[in-house]
């Protein structure tokens, strides 16, 4: 009996030692991807060396000194590997201005300074096609119109047709400039609750956050604004801001507001808010950040700016408020600069002008600070749209840090990167996976070369794809590969608000 159990216990033991052996010879589950050999900066972690990267299943799942296998591996030597650069501030929420944004480095880009509307539809409509990743604000300039009773008929209308045919409808158009007079109105008491109302509804759709781009409807009193960022506050939600004017004070006043109410604030491109004033404005906020208050802020590197000639912003005045003539503004659609004549006659017309209104020293300050953000304000694609649609980071690597040496490259890169992501996660969830290359990460990989990358898109010719972006991995599918766009791909996924409530 003693025999017989012996023989079996020694039995079992040789089935479970070959078992085990046959378990060490299997191949562990192969990287989808293999990023060999380059240069890993990660200024979340600290991180700057040569790494392996293994992607699987769209996240970043080993990163080693060793070798590693992969079903793709592709050879980056000589190549820096970084997060995917994240802009907070892109106009341009198509494929085709996306196409650029990827050649750029860009593997998220968001609609927060104006935002849209109609939250859950727009949403809706990027889902399963999109190139890169997307978000957006709810837009208070179009819910506090929708909050006027005198435009309520004029909603629907608009609403109406975009349903039915499109939101390129010729019949549009019209009707916006009737709907653009609202910018002129100031809200009832009634109204203004049910604005709020409708910021709550657009939060509970998957907002991130609330769009004020306030510079563009002059009818919206202090009251309002103040009311607005009370309930942001309450809401523990942030508010993304193109403040009320090219002025100090106007910087003023949103910091005054988030203070006392406690409220998450960034302010949209510092630059062009401040012009030759921006030294103080930027003490504002980081003297703002060094009390313990949330406000933040971003800038774009050109000297020139964009938006509608029909908006507010050419009222009355507008030559002394930003310190320019008519000979600084170009017409977008055949480049040439306006007169008088000219400038009236495309006023009426409506389109995009580019604004001539900022020295480059002004843009070097603000990006050597080391609390401002790198976000592009890109324009709709259009064939003579402001170079910064195309190649703003780009130019952040090359001109500042390559040739001007005014920040480093980690610098530079925490500043596109994880400086973005963090300023999101208090509202996205989806946020705290973004703007790192670490094990578990989304797989949003931007690889270049530091000693060509470059923006080649200009004032004069419009966008065109950065150079030296050799790769760009969205949710770990190549968007870009060998400096070539991916046909037919559409890994890009939302970003959405931690107050959605409708899924």
């Amino acid at each position: 009996m003693r025999r017989r159990f012996h023989t079996t216990f020694v039995q079992a033991a040789v089935f479970i030692s070959i078992f085990a052996l046959i378990l060490v010879a299997q191949p562990a589950k192969t990287f989808d991807v293999v990023l060999k050999g380059g240069r890993v900066v990660d200024p979340a972690s600290g991180l700057d060396g040569i790494r392996n990267v293994g992607i699987r299943d769209g996240k970043i799942v080993r990163i080693s000194k060793r070798p590693i296998a992969g079903r793709d591996i592709l050879d980056v030597t000589g190549l820096v590997v970084s997060p995917g650069f994240i802009d907070l501030h892109a106009h341009g929420q198509t494929n085709k201005a996306n196409e650029y944004q990827a050649r750029d480095g860009v593997t998220t880009a968001l609609e927060l300074e104006g935002g849209v509307g109609n939250v859950a539809g727009w949403l809706k409509s990027r889902k399963d096609n999109a190139l890169i990743n997307y978000g957006a604000s709810v837009a208070h300039s179009e819910i506090r119109a929708k909050a006027m009773n005198k435009y309520a008929s004029l909603i629907a209308e608009i609403e109406s047709i975009t349903k039915t045919e499109g939101p390129q409808s010729p019949k549009l158009a019209p009707l916006y400039r009737q709907f653009a007079a609202s910018g002129y109105e100031s809200l009832t008491r009634e109204e203004l609750a049910r604005m709020l109302d409708l910021v709550k509804q657009g939060l509970s759709e998957g907002a991130l956050g609330i769009g004020v781009p306030v510079g563009y409807y002059p009818g919206a009193t202090r009251t309002e604004i103040f009311r607005l960022y009370e309930y942001a506050a309450g809401q523990k939600s942030l508010i993304f801001t193109h403040v009320r004017d090219i002025n100090v004070s106007a910087i003023q006043e949103a910091i005054a507001d988030a203070a006392v109410n406690g409220t998450s604030l960034h302010i949209v491109h510092l630059n062009s808010m401040s012009l030759g004033k921006i030294e103080t404005t930027l003490a504002m906020v980081e003297n703002a950040q060094k009390r313990g208050l949330d406000i933040t802020t971003e800038l774009y590197p050109y000297t020139a700016a964009s938006t509608s000639l029909e908006s507010s912003l050419f009222d009355e005045g507008w030559q002394k408020r930003m310190g320019i003539t008519y000979e600084d503004l170009q017409w977008q659609d055949s480049g040439e600069r306006l007169t008088k004549e000219s400038f009236e006659k495309y006023r009426k017309q409506g389109g995009v002008v580019i604004i001539h209104l900022m020295k480059p020293e002004w843009i070097e300050m603000g990006i050597k600070a080391p609390f401002t953000m790198i976000a592009s304000d890109g324009m709709p694609f259009a064939p003579g749209a402001h170079p910064r649609s195309a190649g703003t980071f780009s130019r952040v690597l090359g001109l500042y840090v390559r040739e001007k040496k005014a920040l480093s490259l980690v610098d530079a890169l925490r500043k596109m990167t994880i400086m973005p992501a963090k300023r999101l996660e208090t509202i996205s969830p989806g946020a705290a996976k973004k703007g790192r290359i670490q094990e578990g990460m989304d797989a949003d990989i931007t690889v270049f070369d530091p000693a060509t990358i470059v923006d080649t898109a200009t004032f004069k010719s419009g966008p065109s794809f950065s150079k030296g972006v050799r790769h760009v991995l969205v949710n770990g599918r190549f968007v870009v590969r060998d400096e070539e766009n991916v046909e037919g791909v559409y890994p890009g996924r939302a970003l959405r608000g931690k107050l959605m409530t409708d899924n």
